[in-house]
């Protein structure tokens, strides 16, 4: 299930700790997803003369969890099917496009290509279908045409200072 940016962020500066601790860390940020068409807004851009002051809006980033919907499963899955635990709806994105895996003994994150027809990329750079990429703090990562950042905690933390400009400290140095 997806969480608004905006929302997180806002909990993430009320009470650091607890979000800290409700997240499943890493997490993905689709930074521009489509926007959700609104049903009243279609009667306002059939006429003309409201047509000329509409401005596009973006769309609010997008924040994905990196966990399981049903436990025992050793893959995290992302893909277009509700049967995937990290759901994209996007056209260039496949039905089962990727999987993350966690390494039990290192805690090293890694995504792999699951033979997709658009193609998985990390800093732009094509992944072999079938083997394991390793992914550190703050990835880069494009399924199909959607990009997202792969994010761990401290990573999530520079995210939101650089796109809000702010200086707030929201994890500690250690």
């Amino acid at each position: 299930m997806a969480l608004k940016f905006s929302v997180l962020v806002s909990q993430f500066l009320y009470d650091r700790q607890a979000v800290l601790k409700a997240v499943s860390w890493p997490v993905l940020v689709w930074e521009s997803p489509p926007p959700r068409p609104d049903p009243h807004v279609a009667l306002a851009r059939s006429t003309l003369s409201n047509l000329r002051f509409q401005r596009p809006v973006p769309a609010e980033p997008l924040v994905f969890e990196l966990c399981k919907r049903t436990p025992g499963a050793a893959e995290i899955t992302l893909g277009r099917t509700p049967e995937c635990d990290i759901v994209i709806e996007d056209a260039t994105v496949s039905r089962l496009h990727a999987c993350f895996r966690r390494e039990p003994h290192t805690g090293m994150w890694h995504v792999v290509d699951a033979e997709s027809h658009n193609g998985t990329f990390q800093a732009g750079v094509l992944i072999v279908p079938g083997r394991p990429t390793p992914l550190f703090d703050r990835a880069s990562l494009r399924f199909g045409g959607v990009e997202m950042s792969f994010l761990q905690a401290s990573a999530f933390e520079q995210y939101v200072q650089a796109r809000a400009g702010s200086a707030v400290r929201l994890t500690s140095v250690g």
